[in-house]
């Protein structure tokens, strides 16, 4: 409890650091999507815009430090009536986000255990297990992360089809739509750093080392199976991904007991967002479906 508390403090440090360091801003010209409709607009000085119906003044929602850079209110000059469109941000604003994503997110959690085996005079090895039969810690955890693609999609599907029938929207991840329209190749290297390498690292290390492992320790095996599973799939925030990675959170348990050793899950890991990367900036119309 006391690491997921500390790791809360560290995200919520993350985020007022970067709207500090990098207030929400636009300039220049943008193609805007508004539902059926791409508007072209020019951002000029002064939080004024320009475009070839009308021309006015712009602001972020809401008022500083709160400001949300996702959505822009526009004033036309020749109307009364505000317009609200979803922005989806800068590249200067994404290169930030995932680099703050990086430090504070994902290396943050990391620097947390290593304190927390700092503390207990624990080694790696000792704390979530040795690499033992290589066939077993590294052929059997890539097999899988490839294998589980297929089932991943169709528990996708199901998943959709679950929120739609309660009522709601199925959306895509942010950080998913992020992947789909970088543009640089630093957006795109830093992005790959943090889905392939640091992101299983940390999150195997958290999900399947420390917390599932405290329960199952505390005499409650089940739970610490699903409750570990449930909590990896909630923090990703997205409820048509909730099945699908639960999923694969049971999986990465299995593949952790299986092979005795932190490294097999996060190999598992590795792979399966790997391939995921790979497709959505191969296929990135995959996204919008």
């Amino acid at each position: 409890m006391q690491l997921l508390f500390a790791w809360i403090v560290i995200l919520f440090l993350g985020q007022i650091i970067y709207g500090a360091l990098i207030p929400p801003e636009v300039h220049g010209q943008h193609e805007i999507s508004d539902g059926n409709t791409t508007l072209t607009i020019e951002f000029l000085p002064k939080n004024r815009y320009t475009r070839d119906s009308d021309n006015g003044t712009f602001q972020f929602a809401g008022k500083y430090p709160t400001q949300n850079r996702h959505i822009l209110v526009l004033s036309p000059e020749n109307s009364t009536e505000k317009r609200t469109l979803n922005f989806q941000g800068t590249q200067r604003d994404r290169i930030g986000l995932i680099a703050i994503n990086i430090v504070f997110t994902q290396i943050g959690v990391i620097i947390l255990i290593m304190s927390l085996l700092k503390k207990y005079n624990l080694s790696l090895a000792k704390a979530f297990g040795s690499i033992g039969n290589p066939l077993l810690t590294f052929g059997l955890p890539i097999a899988l992360g490839a294998a589980f693609l297929l089932p991943a999609l169709g528990l996708h599907h199901v998943s959709q089809s679950i929120v739609l029938a309660l009522g709601g929207e199925p959306s895509t991840q942010e950080a998913v739509k992020m992947v789909a329209m970088s543009s640089s190749q630093t957006e795109l290297a830093l992005q790959a750093l943090s889905v392939m390498i640091f992101a299983p690292i940390a999150e195997e290390l958290l999900f399947r080392g420390v917390i599932y492992t405290h329960i199952k320790q505390a005499g409650h095996p089940k739970l610490a199976i699903g409750f570990s599973a449930i909590i990896f799939a909630a923090i990703h925030g997205n409820l048509a991904l909730t099945l699908p990675l639960a999923v694969l959170g049971l999986a990465l348990v299995w593949v952790y007991e299986k092979t005795g050793t932190i490294i097999a899950p996060i190999l598992m890991h590795a792979t399966f967002n790997a391939i995921n990367f790979s497709m959505i900036k191969l296929f990135p119309q995959l996204v919008n479906r």
